[in-house]
């Protein structure tokens, strides 16, 4: 009988080592390319984008066909022009060249090229032969003449290849830069005060003028800014677009860190370090960015801007605290951590906003690391008056108070973990967790009332009012997941659903993936329910409503926690559907999704600062794990209808939260890793359904 099995066994690989190897597509989708997944080439639409809702539209590659050797090509170009220059001039019809001899074999093509690439110098030409200098110049920065084909392209041959020329945003003036801050930035991560002047239509430009903003704060906007697709850009998730985007805006950012430096460089520094110590600087002179924004403020506000970019877009969580470390220092040295004894001028909220945003970047830069803060938590210790908005005098301190308790209740999770790795009783923290779960309550039931609606006197107040609604929302998001923190492990003992390691939770094993499906009822999909804490009881309370009745094993480590992860999860998602739109068109208020770029363009105006990101994962981990196990139910017990609905309405929440780091992620590119990781989770559900 062994031996039947290990013929089958050997059987079973033979088949799997002849199984057909799909071989890559010809073109592929922009999307497809621009998420970096394999597309399977189907027109109109591609699976991928059929899955995932997307617009699926096909770029003609300017890569790829058949090589055709150098040499050859060469010796049947001199053919040619010799058998011309013996007609006197006119072309002989009958001398065709034979492009299909040209091709190179699988031979001659390692020989000649990948040959090339592992000889030394890898391929590379003599840079030293100044005789091909001007021809590599050439062929870099000069378009190819209109009637040479580049790539002999046999696939497609009737098809000629369109150059795609991606389009970047560019702002020719402070006004248009400011402008655009209002509309994209300001509504999420209001730095400076309200908007001065009526806003205008977003109308950046498709080509640079040379305009450079003077400013270290206007060059980190427009790090954040660039970011944007153009609304003239027609393929703006391809891979050519991404990359023109992610360096424009690189470039901005650096050049902001360069212009910090240079204000405070001192030039006796260099030349008498002595004399430097007694050097007073002068203040600066340069020409306000913002006509209520001091400039000494600006290089603060640059940092907490860059803090957010390093974090969002490049994913550099060191150079994320760094950025936030120096906007605190900075903040300090200026004074604005105590302003109570100032007058007030035109200049008194900017000084608020700038050292409350400084508080919260420094907190938000100590949740998604997981580590201590480098200033107190406690806000009240700080003697500057919170910002103010009319129509909503309490937003603010909504939001301070809520960014306050998550950064708590992520140092409750970090010792959490710490006790159960080195065999201390968890229970000792339940203190200091119930603590923290009455300090929620409270503050949502402080801030559960909405301001009455008051009438708009300015048009700063439109967006001021805009700016509150924004506020709680993320005040909102961020008390929901700092319930998930506190009850997450009790619930679900932390088993892991993604592949990779988002914020503090963990990742799955790549040795045993996770399985699913009916018959994996005692693989990694649940945990006993006989896990308790130390000293804890097995209770059996009723099940969340989300679960099939009648079933006697409970599928959770606490039921109660498990329905407290499940809420604050669903708010989390119904949240994110709250927070408001850009408002580049400048619409009447309030603009309902989808927000566009333009009257014309095709392209989805994003959200801009997701300093919360870590949030959103906290809720699709919450809501996909209790789909996992509400389907192992359904698979062990009869399913009712009880249990298909409650299950829609966790795929329904999940969908929410997708499509908010969807929206983000046309942006920041940073976010596109939580973006395919939910993706794929509800992508492995679907089978199991």
């Amino acid at each position: 009988m062994s031996s039947t099995a290990t013929l089958s066994d050997s059987g079973a690989v033979m088949a799997r080592s002849k199984r057909p190897v799909q071989p890559p597509v010809k073109v592929a989708c922009t999307s497809c390319r621009a998420s970096r997944t394999r597309c399977d080439g189907i027109k109109p639409t591609c699976q991928n984008c059929l899955i995932r809702g997307k617009d699926c539209q096909y770029l003609k590659s300017n890569r790829g066909g058949p090589r055709v050797s150098r040499k050859k090509a060469m010796l049947a170009e001199e053919k040619r022009r010799l058998a011309e220059s013996n007609g006197d001039g006119q072309q002989n019809p009958s001398i065709d060249i034979d492009w299909s001899s040209l091709m190179l074999s699988t031979e001659q093509f390692h020989d000649e090229l990948i040959g090339s690439m592992i000889a030394p110098g890898a391929g590379l030409l003599d840079l030293d032969d100044e005789s091909h200098s001007d021809e590599i110049f050439d062929s870099i920065f000069l378009d190819a003449p209109k009637g040479e084909e580049v790539v002999f392209d046999a696939f497609e041959p009737n098809i000629q290849s369109l150059p795609y020329n991606p389009v970047v945003r560019h702002y020719e003036t402070n006004k248009s830069i400011l402008n655009a801050y209002y509309i994209f930035i300001h509504p999420y991560f209001p730095i400076l005060p309200p908007p001065p002047t009526t806003l205008e239509v977003d109308d950046p430009a498709s080509e640079s003028k040379g305009f450079q903003p003077g400013s270290p704060l206007a060059m980190a906007l427009l790090a954040i800014l660039l970011l944007i697709p153009h609304p003239n850009d027609l393929f703006a998730d391809s891979d050519e677009s991404v990359c023109q985007r992610r360096q424009e805006a690189h470039s901005y950012s650096q050049m902001a860190m360069e212009s910090v430096e240079m204000e405070t460089e001192l030039l006796e520094s260099a030349t008498s370090p002595s004399a430097a110590l007694e050097y007073s600087r002068p203040s600066l002179r340069r020409e306000r960015f913002h006509p209520a924004v001091p400039t000494e403020l600006e290089s603060l506000l640059a940092h907490i801007v860059l803090s957010i970019y390093e974090y969002a877009q490049r994913g550099n969580l060191a150079k994320m605290r760094n950025r936030a470390s120096q906007a605190y220092d900075a903040a300090v040295r200026l004074g604005l951590h105590d302003t109570s004894d100032l007058p007030l001028d035109e200049c008194t909220e900017a000084r608020r906003r700038a050292w409350w945003m400084t508080y919260i970047v420094v907190l938000q830069s100590s949740i998604v690391s997981s580590t201590p803060p480098i200033i107190t938590i406690d806000f009240h210790q700080f003697r500057s008056p919170l910002p103010t908005i009319a129509s909503d005098p309490d937003a603010w301190l909504f939001f301070i108070e809520a960014q306050q308790i998550i950064l708590r209740c992520t140092q409750y999770t970090v010792a959490l973990k710490k006790a159960l790795e080195t065999g201390v009783d968890p229970n000792e923290l339940n203190g200091r967790k119930a603590m923290l779960d009455s300090d929620i309550d409270t503050i949502l039931q402080r801030y559960s009332t909405h301001p009455i609606e008051a009438e708009f006197l300015s048009p700063s107040d439109f967006e001021e009012n805009t700016l509150a609604k924004s506020l709680r929302s993320q005040a909102l998001i961020k008390l929901s997941s700092a319930r998930i923190k506190l009850h997450r492990y009790r619930a679900f003992h932390d088993v892991p659903v993604f592949t990779r390691k988002h914020c503090d939770l963990d990742q799955t094993d790549a040795s045993t993936p996770r399985q699913l499906g009916c018959a994996c009822h005692s693989g990694s999909l649940r945990t006993s329910p006989n896990t308790t804490f130390p000293g804890q009881k097995s209770v059996s309370p009723a099940l969340p409503d989300a679960m099939p009745t009648g079933a006697t094993e409970i599928p959770f480590n606490d039921l109660p926690a498990a329905k407290t992860c499940m809420k604050a999860a669903l708010a989390i998602s119904r949240a994110f559907e709250t927070l408001p739109h850009p408002n580049p068109i400048q619409l009447p208020l309030p603009v309902f999704p989808p927000s566009m770029l333009s009257i014309t363009s095709a392209n989805q105006a994003p959200r801009t600062m997701p300093g919360f990101a870590c949030c959103a994962m906290q809720s699709c981990y919450t809501l996909l794990t209790l789909c996992y196990r509400s389907l192992e139910r359904q698979c062990m017990y009869q399913r009712s209808v009880a249990a298909d609905k409650g299950l829609e309405e966790l795929y329904a929440g999940v969908g929410r939260v997708l499509a908010a780091l969807q929206n983000y992620s046309i942006a920041f590119e940073a976010l596109n890793g939580m973006t395919q990781q939910v993706e794929e989770a509800l992508e492995a559900l679907k089978c199991v359904r």
